[in-house]
C-alpha cells in the first residue's frame, strides 16, 4: 500500500493569550515547505495590515460605499428615522439610493475621511450644485459627522436649493378651458382625463395621490375625500406630507367624479382599465398640451391653479389652504407664496378698484395741448 505524500502544515503565530499559551492561525496544508512558507508569509502580511487598519480611526477604515450601503439598510429597516421621528418612505429611500449610486461610482472605494473639501467642491460644481445630486450625499456625510466618524462634512453648504416654480404662472381660466377641451385628443378616454384634470385643479390633490385614490376614499354625500396614500413608482406609499388628511370635495371636483361611471376600485383608470400610473399620465398629458398649443405641465395646471384660485379668487386664509393641501403651519406662508401667484391680476384689481370711485376732485388739472 503506497504511503500518502508528506504534507507541510502552515500556521501563523499570533502571540500568546492571557494565560501565556501560544496562539496560532491555521493557514493550510502544502505539498512543499517552500509553498507553506510563502503562504504563511502572505498570511502574516495580511494580518499585519488588518491589525494596522484596526488601529486607525473609523473614518479612515470605513469606505464611502460601505457606509452608504449601511445607511440605506438602516433607512429600509426603520433603524434610522427622519428628523420628525418617522420611518423613511419608499420614495425617500429610492431617491437616496439613486443619488448615492452616482456618487459611489466615483468615491465608493474611498475612505470617508479621505474625501477632501476641494474634491467635494469640484464634484458639486460638475453636477451644478443641484439638490437632486447633492442632497443625499450631504446627508450621508452629515450623519458621519454626527456619529463622530469624521470631523467635518466636506459637502456642507455646497447644495443650491431649487428656485421652485413661483415665477411660472398657472394657466388662466381661458387657457385651462383649452386644456380641458384638448383632452378630447384621446377620443373615448378624453372625458376620463378631463375629469381627473378638473378634480385635481379644484381640490389641489397631487397626481400621485389622485392615482392612488379609490372610490372607498370618496364620500360624495358629505363632500369629503380621504387622502391616505399616493402612488410612487408603482408602489403605494404615504402621502408626501407623511400623514393622511381629509379634504373638501369642491362642487367642480364633485361634478367631475360624478361624470365617471364606476363607484368602486380605483377612481382614475388608464386606457387599458387598470390603475393610472405616472408614466402613462405623462404621455397622455403631452398629447393634450400639443393639441391645446400650450406648455403647462400637469402640476402647474392643477396644484398651482388650485392654490391661485383659493387664494386670489376665493380669498381663503392661508391656514384653510394649508389644511386642504396637506401643508404644515410652519411652511404655509412659503408654500402659498410659491403656489398662489398673487401677482397675477394685481394691477387689474387696482384699476377696477379705482374705476368705481368718483373722480370729482382730481388732484391735477389736464394740461392744455402744447402749441405747435
Amino acid at each position: 500500500m503506497a504511503s500518502k505524500p508528506k504534507q507541510f502544515e502552515g500556521r501563523l503565530y499570533l502571540g500568546r493569550d492571557e494565560s501565556g499559551r501560544p496562539r496560532y492561525k491555521w493557514v493550510g496544508r502544502f505539498a512543499t515547505e517552500d509553498e507553506r512558507d510563502k503562504a504563511v508569509m502572505r498570511a502574516s502580511i495580511k494580518h499585519e495590515d488588518e491589525v494596522a487598519t484596526a488601529k486607525l480611526p473609523a473614518g479612515e477604515r470605513i469606505t464611502v460605499g460601505q457606509y452608504a450601503d449601511e445607511y440605506l439598510e438602516r433607512m429600509e429597516s426603520g433603524a434610522l428615522l427622519t428628523k420628525g421621528g418617522r420611518p423613511f418612505k419608499h420614495s425617500s429611500i429610492g431617491t437616496a439610493r439613486g443619488q448615492l449610486r452616482r456618487f459611489n461610482a466615483e468615491f465608493g472605494g474611498r475612505h470617508l475621511a479621505s474625501v477632501e473639501r476641494h474634491e467635494a467642491v469640484r464634484w458639486a460644481e460638475r453636477h451644478g450644485r443641484k439638490q437632486g445630486a447633492l442632497q443625499s450625499v450631504n446627508t450621508l456625510f452629515a450623519l458621519a459627522v454626527d456619529e463622530e466618524l469624521i470631523a467635518r462634512n466636506p459637502f456642507r453648504g455646497l447644495m443650491r436649493k431649487p428656485e421652485g416654480r413661483g415665477s411660472e404662472a398657472p394657466p388662466t381660466d381661458a387657457e385651462f378651458d383649452r386644456l380641458r377641451k384638448a383632452c378630447d385628443v384621446h377620443d373615448d378616454y378624453g372625458p376620463r382625463l378631463r375629469a381627473m384634470l378638473t378634480f385635481c385643479a379644484f381640490t389641489g390633490v397631487r397626481p400621485g395621490e389622485a392615482m392612488a385614490l379609490d372610490w372607498s376614499d370618496v364620500n360624495l354625500p358629505a363632500l369629503r375625500v380621504t387622502i391616505s396614500k399616493r402612488l410612487y413608482r408603482g408602489r403605494i406609499d404615504l402621502p408626501k406630507s407623511n400623514k393622511a388628511r381629509v379634504i373638501a370635495l369642491t362642487p367642480p371636483a364633485r361634478d367631475a367624479l360624478l361624470s365617471l361611471p364606476e363607484r368602486e376600485g380605483p377612481v382614475f383608470l388608464s386606457k387599458a382599465g387598470g390603475r393610472l400610473c405616472a408614466p402613462l399620465l405623462s404621455s397622455y398629458w403631452r398629447e393634450v398640451q400639443a393639441a391645446a398649443g400650450l406648455r403647462f405641465d400637469w402640476y402647474l395646471s392643477t396644484k398651482h391653479k388650485c392654490v391661485h384660485h383659493f387664494k386670489v379668487t376665493l380669498n381663503l386664509p392661508n391656514h384653510v389652504i394649508a389644511a386642504q393641501m396637506g401643508w404644515s403651519e410652519a411652511a404655509v406662508e412659503k408654500m402659498v407664496a410659491t403656489y398662489a401667484h398673487t401677482e397675477i391680476g394685481a394691477l387689474e384689481a387696482i384699476d377696477a378698484a379705482f374705476a368705481v370711485l368718483p373722480d370729482t376732485n382730481p388732484i391735477y388739472e389736464a394740461a392744455p395741448p402744447a402749441s405747435s
